[in-house]
């Protein structure tokens, strides 16, 4: 089976908790989830900011954060590489990492706006 970029994106988000594009979360998502943003490019292209929000019902701090950092981790210092069918894509943590937003909707719902950069050293 072919590993488009969007793919190899999507399928490393769901190794740390489960992921939906933005643009794709499903009315029946149950709590905790990411979601992001997905751009493409090519190799010598300018690095793509993607945007991942962590979502958790929870009255506590620590667990929205602890999921955070798994993230964070799973990206690592100098970033992590992951293969597509054209080249890899090496992601990293943006600047800044993590910020915490409110929901005002509905208090008990905790995020995380977190940056991350893709650059892609693909052929296409």
């Amino acid at each position: 089976m072919a590993t488009t970029k969007a793919k190899a994106i999507h399928d490393f988000f769901n190794g740390v908790l489960t992921a939906y594009p933005s643009t794709a979360v499903p009315d029946d998502a149950a709590m905790p989830y990411m979601t992001y943003t997905f751009s493409e490019a090519s190799f010598g292209d300018e690095p793509q900011a993607l945007t991942v929000n962590i979502y958790e019902r929870t009255d506590s701090e620590a667990s929205i954060n602890a999921l955070a950092r798994k993230l964070s981790d799973a990206i690592g210092r100098g970033g992590c590489v992951i293969t597509c069918d054209d080249g890899v894509i090496w992601l990293k943590r943006g600047a800044p990492w993590s910020q915490a937003v409110v929901d005002e909707d509905d208090r008990s719902i905790k995020r995380r706006y977190i940056n991350v950069t893709a650059e892609f050293l693909t052929t296409d």
